[in-house]
């Protein structure tokens, strides 16, 4: 602007480009952020959607219980509904009532 001095109109026009130029690059920083926070958010948001869907509905999955290592004296009681999570080595596993009880009793046995 200090380079029109004598015309109001140039330093307005100058001055509006400046303004107009740092929206610009604040939109675009702006957007990036919104961008890479939704990538983030998308599938924690996507399981935590899931999760709750579950939970509403009673249906968990499928049991995942390694019935061979949790529960070798009881195979074959497993139904294949999980209706429950159960740590398991360290990993959550959805696990049907039936091992959820043979691993109980395997544990109180030790």
């Amino acid at each position: 602007m200090a380079e029109y001095p004598e015309n109001p109109r140039r330093q307005f026009a100058a001055a509006w480009r400046s303004a107009t130029d740092a929206v610009d690059q604040w939109r675009k920083q702006v957007t990036a952020a919104t961008s890479e926070a939704l990538d983030k958010l998308d599938p924690a948001v996507r399981s935590a959607l899931e999760a709750a869907r579950a939970a509403v509905a009673g249906h968990w999955g499928a049991c995942q219980c390694p019935c061979a290592t949790a529960h070798p004296q009881d195979q074959g009681v497993c139904d294949g509904r999980a209706v429950m999570t159960r740590r398991l080595d360290g990993t959550s596993r959805p696990t049907c009532a039936p091992c959820a009880v043979a691993q109980g009793v395997a544990e109180m046995r030790r």
